[in-house]
Formats: structure tokens, sequence, C-alpha cells
């Protein structure tokens, strides 16, 4: 099992977290945009640390003063499936929680299956299919939660 420490961004994190961006999307977030995520709300910006090294991160931001909306959340292709996301999300939802914020929305390919069971097995009810929402034209599905 991997020993997994999640915290709060910090500058010196950006190229290794750059890095798990271009690992994990096809259309990746620039360095640029991920330290604007950081700075706009670094509450709701946490990465996940095994062994002195960035495996993951998940990023947040405020839709209203109740309503929180999942930005991203990625995890090294290497260290999947032992429970970072989950780690991730867990403490995110704490965060938010602590925040007052009373619900939690997202958008996710329709067809990573992966990541839809996790956030169905955190709680999350699906909602609406959003037909080519992505720039390569596959389908989102549209995904909240109560907290």
């Amino acid at each position: 099992m991997l020993n997994v420490k999640v915290r709060s961004f910090q500058r010196e994190d950006l190229r290794q977290v750059s890095l798990i961006e271009r690992a994990c999307f096809r259309k990746p977030y620039p360095p640029s945009l991920l330290l604007l995520l950081a700075r706009l709300n670094p509450q709701l910006f946490l990465v996940a640390e095994a062994s002195g090294k960035i495996v993951g991160y998940v990023s947040a931001l405020p839709d209203s003063r109740e309503v929180a909306h999942l930005v991203s959340l990625a995890v090294h292709p290497e260290v999947r499936r032992v429970g970072v996301a989950r780690k991730l999300m867990e403490e995110l939802l704490s965060k938010l929680r602590g925040m007052g914020f009373r619900e939690l929305r997202l958008e996710v390919r329709i067809d990573n299956f992966p990541a839809i069971s996790l956030y169905k097995a955190l709680g999350f009810r699906e909602g609406r299919k959003l037909r080519g929402y992505y720039e390569d034209g596959s389908d989102a599905l549209t995904m909240s939660l109560k907290l």
C-alpha cells in the first residue's frame, strides 16, 4: 500500500503537477492555468504526495457561496487503483464541508468508467449528459454531491 499524504499545493509543486496533467489528459491545462487555479482558491487545490513525489492532485473552485465545482482530479498513471484519487476527494470534501459548501458539482467524460465509479462510491448522483462537451466532441456526464 502506498503511503500517501494529502496537503495544500505549493508553488514548487507546479512542475510535478504539470507532468501529471500531461500524463493524464488529452488536452492538458498549461502550467499558468494550474498556478492560477491554485492562487484563486488555495484551500481547494490539494496534492497527494508519496515518498517525496507528487502523485496526484485535485482542484475545485466556488461557483457560489454554497456550491463548488470540481475543476480537475488527476493521478499519475503509475499509481492508479491504490486509493490516491479517493484520498484526494475525501480531503477535498472535508475541506468543502468545513468551508460551508453544500454541494460539489462536476463533469466527467462519459466513457471514464473508473472516475464515474469513484464518484458514485463517494455518493455523487448522475445528472444529465452534455453532448459534445469536450474539444474532441466527446460527451460528458454531470454529477453532483450534496455535502
